[in-house]
């Protein structure tokens, strides 16, 4: 998106209301007033044909009439005037569109065609456009005091700049910043996003010298690989904090593999947070809970965290949460301690978390505050206070701030029980410090600053590169379709792994039994036997595996016996497939889904019981950076036994963060996978690597004319 257009729509020297409205309630009339009531500082045009002036301003029967140049215009006029209007603005010269009027894509039908249309006139005059169907732009820099909206609530001037894609959530968000006394920089509703995206904004905010905080909230993303490249690279200078609606969606999906059962949109969501240090709200309540924090106090350098309390049980389910979200009590020094001995009451608590009791003095909160932020071993403290009735609050909070601005650490308040419109909160919030009703809050609070911290100073990596075959792996893949198949034959998948460098089992397909024998010696004793059909995919369930098969005679009654039991169940035995039998490994699990939003996200977790009841696995999305490989097999809760406990040898990791990246770029380059399940894979002792025992791939049906182009049966072309 060109630059001039977005600082046209943000920062314009003259606007053009077209449908500026006399009667109050109307839309046109809303977004004039707020204009004016805020000070624009830049020239106002109200264009309506019916009235020669609006709010005192001359008003001009269309934009064309305008007799100076125009920056913006804001389009409130009924869908079937919109069109006309904006093809006006295109004419007239005009840079920006903030298009308000809904009847577009969101009601389907005609409205589709209508947007489509509209989109046609912004490329042909080279307009820049927000909307439709959206509720108009704020910009609060003095030199610009910008309300282009229809919300009732004028915004406080502030470091936040905030996206939405819904209007009706936006005059909510508002509305609330403003009890908070949260203040923005900007401010922008997208509506349909039928051109400007989030991304465009995200790319425009990381720039921007007045934006310090980017909230969003996302109902879907338009591009997710462009989303990972640049909410990357703005989260190293400012942090995100998004609310992602749909979470519903998670493994509703219905599929026939492991890794297709793990998908849903929502999980390959949060792989997109994790990989780009986006922070994650559950709540728009948590949205501003964190957007206080980070606005209003410094990052921590560590997760050691001091209590300051007057109660216990506020205190220990701080503790609780703290915990829980990966924060740790700080260990106070003994000086500390002997400090705070000589003055604290003989009922309080002076190990961390300091419960001072109601017994104790505003000047012993005040002092025991001071005392932990002045300890090294602190990197952060949360102030509770329960107040009670022979205490001003006020005279609690101002304490609170005032020891806060004498040191560097980021401190956080709990005023139990007393929300935005008590005299206490504001004391604090008007002096910097965040003030949350619950300890709970002010705990995840300061654990997502940990979290945005430990991200802004993490290495990145590298994209590696890989020799691959991708010839070999193209033409497997296209035999199948050709054949009208979707699965893979065991060795058929195998073949295209092995293209790209991702090491298996050395496997061969047996057709009749009485080549078993020829086949293993050429692998080799043992070997794993397995039944080959296209019903046969879950192996285990139909025992049609056997293990470690030592000899030839074991080897043809298995196979024998196999096929029996298989046909009597009606079950269809096109062939076996042997494979070396790999010994020792520990059974992970490497796959992909592709999402029909953010495209293929890779899955990596332990085998058996942890996948199948705990569903302790990990997610990414390709391109993945070799750390960011690293860390899909640092997540999830069990590595460390992949590290080695208990007498168990240590695996080879680095091994399978190269497979985890060969997976990716094979998942990449072939859109035609649709799901791929490497179900177990064996990680091998350190240095020895790992070996896929089984691969299942599932190509995705072609449409109608993919079909047409590929179908057999077509006769061959004269031309």
């Amino acid at each position: 998106m060109a630059g001039d257009g977005l600082d046209a729509i943000f920062s314009p020297r003259s606007i053009a209301i077209v449908g500026a409205s006399r009667h109050p309630g109307k839309i046109g009339y809303e977004i004039l007033r707020n204009l004016i009531v805020n000070e624009y500082q830049g020239i106002l045009y109200p264009v309506n044909p019916n009235a020669k002036g609006i709010h005192g301003i001359r008003a001009y029967p269309s934009i064309l009439d305008v007799p100076e140049p125009v920056d913006l215009a804001v389009i409130t006029v009924p869908a079937d005037f919109a069109l006309e209007a904006a093809e006006a603005c295109g004419k007239k010269g005009v840079k920006g569109l903030v298009v308000i009027t809904a009847g577009f894509r969101e009601v389907g039908g005609v409205g589709i065609e209508r947007e489509a249309r509209l989109l046609a006139l912004c490329h042909e005059y080279h307009l820049t456009m927000i909307g439709p169907n959206c509720m108009g732009v704020i910009n609060t820099h003095p030199d610009v005091r910008m309300d282009a909206t229809f919300a009732p609530t004028p915004p406080l001037r502030g470091g936040i700049s905030l996206v939405t894609q819904s209007g009706a959530l936006g005059i909510a968000i508002l509305e609330h910043a403003k009890t908070l006394g949260v203040g923005f920089a900007k401010f922008c509703s997208l509506g349909n996003k039928a051109q400007v995206s989030l991304n465009d904004l995200l790319q425009m905010w990381r720039g921007d010298p007045d934006t310090k905080i980017i909230l969003a909230y996302i109902e879907n993303f338009g591009n997710p690989k462009n989303f990972v490249q640049i909410a990357r690279a703005t989260t190293k200078d400012k942090p995100i904090i998004a609310v992602k609606s749909g979470r519903s969606e998670a493994g509703s999906r219905a599929a026939a593999s492991h890794t297709g059962s793990l998908g849903g949109s929502d999980l390959a969501a949060e792989a997109v947070f994790a990989q780009t240090g986006v922070l994650r709200a559950a709540s728009i309540e948590e949205l501003f809970d964190l957007a206080m924090a980070f606005s209003l106090q410094p990052l921590p350098r560590g997760n050691r965290v001091a209590i300051v309390s007057d109660a216990g049980g506020p205190a220990i389910m701080c503790v609780d949460e703290l915990v829980a979200h990966g924060m740790r009590l700080a260990e106070l020094t003994p000086s500390t301690q002997a400090f705070m001995r000589s003055w604290a009451p003989p009922e309080a608590s002076l190990r961390n978390p300091i419960d001072l009791t109601p017994q104790g003095s505003l000047e012993d909160y005040r002092r025991a505050l001071d005392a932990v932020l002045s300890d090294d071993g602190v990197d952060a403290a949360i102030a509770i206070y329960v107040p009670p009735v022979r205490v001003d609050e006020v005279d609690v909070a101002r304490a609170v701030w005032q020891s806060a601005k004498d040191h560097a650490k980021p401190v956080l308040c709990n005023f139990l029980g007393r929300s935005e419109n008590s005299p206490g909160f504001v004391e604090l919030v008007s002096h910097s410090v965040p003030s949350y009703l619950f300890p709970e809050s002010a705990a995840r609070s300061l654990a997502a600053m940990y979290r945005y911290a430990q991200y802004r100073d993490r290495e990145e990596g590298e994209l590696r590169t890989f020799s691959v075959n991708r010839t070999k792996a193209e033409t497997i893949l296209d035999r199948v379709v050709r054949e009208g198949r979707l699965l893979l034959r065991g060795d058929e998948a195998g073949a295209v792994l092995e293209a790209y460098g991702i090491r298996t089992a050395k496997t061969r397909i047996v057709r009749r039994i009485e080549d078993l024998g020829r086949t293993a010696e050429e692998i080799g004793y043992p070997v794993v036997l397995k039944a080959v059909g296209p019903e046969i995919l879950h192996k285990s369930d139909l025992q049609a595996v056997q293990l470690g098969i030592q000899t030839e005679k074991q080897l043809v009654d298995a196979a024998s016996a196999m096929e029996h039991r298989l046909r009597d169940r009606r079950i269809t035995v096109e062939g076996f497939l042997l494979q070396e039998f790999v010994r020792g490994g520990m059974e992970i699990i490497l796959g992909m889904a592709r999402d029909k939003v953010y495209g293929p996200f890779l899955v990596f977790g332990l085998g058996g019981i942890y996948v199948e009841y705990l569903k302790d696995v990990s997610f990414g999305l390709p391109p993945l950076t070799d750390r960011d490989a690293r860390r899909m097999i640092e997540s999830i809760r069990t590595y460390p036994i992949l590290r080695g406990v208990r007498g168990e040898p240590p695996r080879d990791v680095t091994a399978i963060e190269e497979a985890i990246l060969r997976l990716g770029a094979l998942v990449s380059d072939f859109d035609s996978i649709q799901e791929l399940d490497l179900n177990p894979v064996l990680a091998l002792e350190e240095g020895h690597g790992y070996r896929v025992v089984d691969a299942r791939i599932l190509l995705r049906r072609p449409s109608r004319e993919e079909a047409d182009l590929t179908d057999p049966s077509e006769p061959p072309s004269d031309r």
